[in-house]
């Protein structure tokens, strides 16, 4: 046997991929696999405008995680397979002691400079002549195996990226997919689920933390989720992922282009899709609604653009972006807003009908609810209990009182709704002193179900502030109603004891200040009886108090009842001088209204114009 073929033929063993030529069985070629030690960095050109460099050095600055880096005019992505490098031999004759083998090599995608193959060819004449001109060819393929480890030194250091041109990017960015999941598909794993050990291609690997389950396994899990709305629980199935060094879960829900890769239909996805973004718009305080009745849809906002790609949405835990930040600032200053299901144009401070940008217009006021939503939020306030973090109202069927919000799945008390440690929910319940103490089994069938005293077992929690306002609003006015009747009461009494005085006995004859310098004291000297209605504004008047005060006319020698006069003076009741005072302006007295609810500043001093009267509010003596 040629010396040649019994070396190709040996090679063939070690190298199962090796590929003689059946017209010459002394040509052979072969792929070899690229798979650098650790994932290449490579960067293309970006799609969007380039930006000046933020740094001292020339060119942008390099993210080196996947995706587009802040500031730089480049994307970085991390590549662990690169097309192969495919090598031709051929053996001439006078192999191996007069003539070196002769090699051709050229990289796929011809991601591999010129240059650089050139001087690994030359390598293989120059590994010839170290051996002694012996045979080469095992020893030149293991070398070409450790330069592709090393990807050929085409980069100095590991954290610098190896730049390419954007024709390539979706090529290899391919390749690396396909070959990740070649290799996968090649190993056997055990699904967390079923607990059965599948082969790689009837499995799925999580992008973020690399949990293999069995495709059947995830696709029954998720499309259960997503039918019954929990779109929170689409999410690593592992119980232990997502947990940092303190023990803390942190729950991180799926993209939807992961789920069309498990796969899952695309339908589901889009559902999942809407109701995710549903949620991420009812928990966000700014959300703005139609106030159309019949409408109640979103407003149409950049912060939660409307989904028409679902290979395009952001993933949940970076969708906090200054740019989207920016265009919500911009949204605010702007009134204009348009319902993104009726497109209604409408301003979004009172609500009404689009008036332009230079009308006036004033916020509208929170306790002008319709008859429907008074009895909503009465409903809500009777059979639900708030959620201490995001105030979601949820209510409780059956069980015991140890409740998970189904919006933030914060654990919380039932009926306080105090914060519960998820790690230990039930010590709130077993603490002496505090409400709550041996309660946890209370409304166990439902707060609707019957004989349950609602009011009488719940203890406030968040709404706590609110009844015991009521209760103070109701106390101060029962104490106000009291005082006002102890004062009537009061007045009532000495009307009817002064009346019994003057029919028992004459009133003193009234002194004369001229002839009688120094009269007797008189015990009723010092009573000013109350003006007439007519005259309650004479102190207003500085004029009227400079005039002198005139005596008093002769009282009768002794009357059987007290004159007209007398019964005029008799002081009034409070509430009936009140009702004699003149009527303060309507302006002000929406103003003392609106004070009272801590509401003063959407008050408008323009009302009280052209009326000189406003202010004139009567003193009384």
């Amino acid at each position: 046997m040629d010396e040649r073929e019994e070396e190709l033929s040996s090679i063939t063993a070690i190298f199962p991929e090796l590929v003689i030529q059946p017209d010459d069985p002394f040509s052979a070629s072969i792929e070899l696999p690229v798979a650098p030690l650790a994932p290449l960095n490579i960067a293309f050109p970006s799609a969007a405008p380039p930006t000046p460099p933020t740094s001292d050095n020339e060119g942008s600055t390099y993210n080196l995680g996947p995706g587009r880096a802040a500031g730089a005019s480049k994307e970085v992505h991390q590549l662990a397979y690169l097309p192969p490098l495919k090598l031709q031999i051929t053996l001439p004759e006078g192999y191996p002691a007069e003539k070196p083998p002769q090699f051709e090599l050229a990289a796929g995608a011809n991601w591999v400079p010129e240059n650089v193959l050139k001087k690994l060819v030359l390598g293989g004449e120059a590994l010839w002549e170290e051996y002694g001109r012996g045979q080469v060819v095992f020893a030149y393929i293991d070398s070409l195996q450790q330069a592709a480890e090393r990807c050929f030194d085409l980069v100095d250091k590991a954290e610098k990226p190896l730049e390419m041109p954007a024709n390539m990017k979706i090529e290899l960015l391919d390749f690396n997919m396909q070959a990740k999941r070649r290799q996968f598909e090649q190993e056997t794993f055990d699904c967390g689920v079923c607990l059965e050990p599948k082969k790689g291609s009837v499995c799925y690997r999580m992008l973020r933390c690399g949990h293999v389950f069995c495709v059947g396994c995830l696709q029954d899990f998720y499309n259960s989720c997503i039918t019954e709305g929990d779109v929170s629980s689409v999410k690593c199935i592992d119980p232990s992922c997502g947990k940092d060094g303190d023990g803390k879960k942190k729950d991180r829900t799926l993209n939807p282009s992961e789920l069309l890769q498990i796969p899952i239909d695309k339908a589901m996805v889009q559902r999942y899709a809407e109701l995710k973004r549903k949620k991420k718009i009812e928990s966000d305080k700014d959300t703005i609604y139609c106030p159309r009745n019949w409408c109640q849809g979103f407003a149409r906002s950049s912060k939660h653009p409307k989904i028409t790609d679902l290979t395009q949405v952001p993933d949940s835990d970076s969708e906090s972006d200054s740019a989207d930040a920016d265009n919500d600032n911009k949204e605010r200053a702007s009134r204009l807003t348009i319902c993104e299901k009726c497109d209604y144009a409408f301003c979004r401070v009172c609500l009404a009908g689009w008036h332009g940008e230079y009308v006036r217009c004033y916020p509208r006021n929170a306790k002008e609810l319709s008859e429907e939503e008074q009895a909503s939020y009465n409903w809500l306030r009777r059979h639900t209990s708030p959620c201490p973090t995001c105030s979601s109202p949820c209510q409780k069927t059956h069980g015991c009182n140890h409740m998970v919000c189904f919006q933030c799945r914060t654990h919380f008390c039932y009926l306080c709704s105090a914060w519960l440690d998820s790690y230990n929910p039930y010590e709130h319940f077993n603490t002496e002193g505090t409400p709550c103490y041996m309660r946890l089994w209370e409304l166990e069938e439902g707060d609707e179900a019957e004989g349950n005293a609602r009011n009488d077992m719940f203890v406030g929690g968040l709404r706590g502030w609110e009844a015991d306002a009521v209760a103070a609003h109701e106390a101060a006015n029962e104490a106000a109603a009291q005082e006002l009747q102890d004062e009537e009461d009061a007045a009532a009494a000495a009307v009817l004891a002064a009346g019994q005085n003057q029919h028992h006995a004459a009133p003193p004859p009234a002194r004369n200040p001229i002839q009688n310098p120094n009269p007797a004291p008189n015990p009723q000297a010092n009573h000013r009886p109350n003006p007439p209605a007519n005259q309650l504004n004479a102190n207003a008047n500085p004029a009227a108090k400079r005039q002198p005060r005139q005596p008093a006319p002769p009282a009768p020698a002794q009357p059987a009842r007290a004159p007209a006069a007398a019964r005029r003076a008799r002081p009034l009741p409070r509430h009936a001088q009140r009702a004699q005072q003149p009527a303060a302006h309507p302006g002000i007295q929406r103003f003392l209204r609106m004070v009272v609810a801590d509401e003063e500043d959407g008050w408008d001093s323009d009302e009280l114009d052209g009326d000189d009267q406003a202010f004139a509010i009567p003193v009384r003596d």
